[in-house]
């Protein structure tokens, strides 16, 4: 019991050493709104590793152990179940606008990534276009030219004299400029009906994809917030941003 004290005590006052390159700006500063949304698109890079410290995983690639996406309302009749999720391109990222409204404590968000790839094994079993999809195996999703925005408000927690953050509702959405699929073993392996299904779905894409473009959203939508609060809620606002 004296352990589980000490531990409760201590961990609110954990410092966390960020890397000697991590560009800070000041608030005071006349280009502020500009630094800082150069240094947080500088940061991600950094960031490409695991930080243990931080517990942020690595983003070359983004693993994640499952993510579902759910069936469309006209288009896409199925849900799509993937598991050990590979995911790469958040490490490049075109930052447009990061942008924090400390007086109404919210963050705004404008991102740009040039291709983000998810390698996931998956599970179908559905329509769609109105054709029969079933299978499981490998598979690789590419959204080529994606657009990120987000309104993003927070909470500010006080521990040990600092100011963390807490982003418990947002609101994310994105664009893409195409999409490419490709789904290994569908049909059992068949090769013929799989090759023929993956080109009407590349021929279709945009049918396909808007369709389910909403769940999507919920996805990008929920990463973003893990990784913000993963980092701001062990980084102070006062860490994070330099004092001189």
């Amino acid at each position: 019991m004296q352990l589980i004290i000490t531990l409760v005590l201590v961990a609110p006052c954990l410092c966390i050493n960020l890397p000697h390159s991590f560009k800070k700006c000041t608030l005071e500063q006349p280009d502020s709104k500009k630094c800082v949304k150069e240094a947080a698109e500088y940061n991600v890079h950094l960031l490409i590793h695991p930080f243990k410290d931080l517990h942020l995983p690595g983003l070359k690639p983004l693993l994640i152990p499952s993510l579902s996406i759910g069936s469309g309302k006209r288009a896409v009749a199925v849900e799509q179940h993937f598991n050990d999720c590979n995911i790469y391109g958040f490490d490049h990222v075109e930052l447009e606008k990061f942008e924090f409204h400390f007086d109404k404590k919210f963050l705004e968000m404008d991102a740009h990534f040039a291709e983000i790839t998810k390698k996931c094994h998956y599970q179908l079993n559905g329509r769609v276009l109105l054709l029969p999809i079933r299978g499981e195996g490998d598979s690789t999703i590419v959204l080529r030219n994606m657009k990120i925005s987000g309104f993003l408000p927070y909470q500010e927690v006080k521990r040990s004299g600092k100011t963390y953050l807490s982003f418990d509702s947002h609101n994310v959405t994105f664009d893409v400029g195409s999409v490419y699929f490709h789904f290994d073993n569908l049909f059992n392996g068949d090769r013929g009906l799989g090759d023929s299904l993956n080109k009407v779905l590349n021929d279709n894409w945009k049918q396909v994809f808007d369709d389910v473009k909403p769940n999507y959203s919920k996805v990008m939508d929920d990463i973003i917030q893990s990784l913000l609060n993963q980092f701001f809620g062990r980084v102070s606002l006062e860490d994070a941003f330099s004092t001189q």
